[in-house]
């Protein structure tokens, strides 16, 4: 009887494990699909995410070039203090503007550009300003507006 017994059981436990090893390689293949699936999602995000990380080194990079050719422009010492705030006024004016469109280089919205040109050519007009401070205004604004179109 132990005869029959023994291999009659080695051969239930060999099946067993035969039909074990058949239903874990079909675990691990449906693992291993998920998985799959997974890192296709995963790199789809990583793409995206990637994308948006380069657009936005972009904008920061126009946006420190302009910067940083601004700052190359000195504030001048005028005789009077109103040819100061005007000069401050306009500074601030552009740096908005530029901030506004810091997605863009300045050929973009060089209409902007001649706009507050224009308006800040009505406010000296309106004001009554020294002749040699309105020179050296209209200097400062032309050296700014020219760093800002030539920042790249």
């Amino acid at each position: 009887m132990k005869k029959v017994i023994i291999p009659i059981l080695s051969l239930a436990f060999f099946l067993n494990s035969c039909g074990n090893t058949q239903k874990k390689d079909k675990q691990n293949e449906e693992r291993k699909a998920e998985q799959a699936e997974k890192s296709i999602d995963n790199a789809a995000i990583d793409q995206e995410m990637s994308n948006e990380n380069a657009a936005n080194a972009v904008v920061e990079s126009i946006q420190a070039n302009i910067d940083k050719a601004m700052s190359k422009v000195a504030l001048p010492k005028f005789s009077k203090l109103n040819a100061t705030i005007l000069a401050e006024e306009f500074h601030k004016d552009l740096s908005e503007l530029v901030n506004t469109n810091s997605n863009e280089k300045a050929n973009k919205y060089a209409d902007k550009l001649d706009s507050l040109r224009k308006t800040y050519e009505k406010k000296v007009t309106d004001k009554k300003l020294d002749p040699k401070d309105k020179a050296t205004l209209d200097k400062y604004v032309n050296d700014l507006l020219t760093a800002v179109q030539n920042a790249e």
